[in-house]
């Protein structure tokens, strides 16, 4: 069964009698597969087919997400109308506005960015939401020596466990989770990481995104620009910007993988690559001085 079809089965499940008028996909990232349906009503919608890994986290992601989504809306959040969960599968309303890493304007980007990431870490955060690992874990299989990870997992594990105060954390907020329309930020979208945390392990994965599409000192300027707002102890951001900086280090091309379709061609494993080591050498630098 391709896309299409999967998207059109989900549909039915959610509503036996809706006529579906289009299927088209939608940049899913690395956790589902999505697909921009339209009906005969005129109404449209997102349908969400989640990845397994995600069931090795929740029992059932797609009622976690659905939950999620309910709660963000209710304090405010420009984030997606939940409308049916089945089996790792999710139905959403469709938000106006498209993600792009290629704005006309960056420093009205980046301050929209941070603005919004500080929006989101106010929320409280609801006892339903999985916690943060506050020590850190070691990813199976090899390392990758020319990454600096064996380097970097020796100081994560040496550093032992984080203490932080807890906050709403979206857990993956980087250009292809914001939807803008005309300038203006219009939807935060893929919310199936969300847990309680520390804000500055949010704050050290979006510096590393903004970093890879817009250099270090566009990375800066949306720190500067999130710590005016939200005031927090930037001593441990080392720590979590090198925990930020593991994630990718198992296969950074399907990090690479979403970016021409952000307008950002240019963004290949090899550029990934470059900034990572620079961002993960500064991490080290910063905390040598600190």
């Amino acid at each position: 069964m391709d896309q299409v079809e999967k998207a059109i089965a989900v549909v039915k499940r959610w509503r036996g009698d809706a006529e579906v008028v289009q299927v088209s996909q939608l940049l899913g990232g690395m956790s589902a597969e999505m697909s921009r349906v339209e009906l005969a009503s005129g109404e449209r919608v997102v349908v969400r087919i989640l990845d397994e890994y995600l069931k090795g986290l929740f029992a059932d992601p797609a009622a976690q997400e659905f939950r999620t989504l309910q709660y963000v809306r209710a304090h405010g959040m420009p984030a997606p109308e939940p409308l049916f969960a089945g089996d790792g599968e999710l139905i959403l309303s469709y938000l106006p506005g498209a993600s792009t890493a290629s704005p006309t304007d960056v420093s009205a980007y980046l301050r929209q960015f941070a603005a919004q990431l500080v929006a989101i870490h106010r929320m409280p955060a609801p006892d339903f939401l999985m916690p943060s690992r506050m020590t850190f874990e070691r990813r199976e299989g090899e390392l990758n020596a020319e990454l600096r990870e064996p380097e970097t997992v020796e100081f994560l594990e040496a550093a032992g466990p984080q203490s932080a105060p807890a906050v709403f954390r979206h857990g993956d907020f980087w250009p292809g989770n914001v939807l803008w329309e005309d300038g203006q930020l219009t939807g935060v979208i893929d919310w199936e990481n969300a847990l309680s945390g520390p804000a500055i392990a949010d704050l050290a994965i979006s510096r590393l995104d903004v970093a890879w599409v817009f250099g270090f000192e566009a990375m800066e300027e949306f720190t500067a620009r999130y710590l005016e707002a939200a005031p927090l102890e930037a001593s441990s951001l080392p720590y979590w910007d090198l925990r930020a900086a593991l994630r990718p280090m198992g296969d950074l091309p399907a990090w690479a993988a979403p970016y021409p379709a952000l307008g950002r061609p240019d963004v290949t494993p090899e550029h990934l690559e470059a900034v990572l080591l620079e961002f993960v050498d500064r991490a080290f630098r910063r905390h040598t001085r600190s």
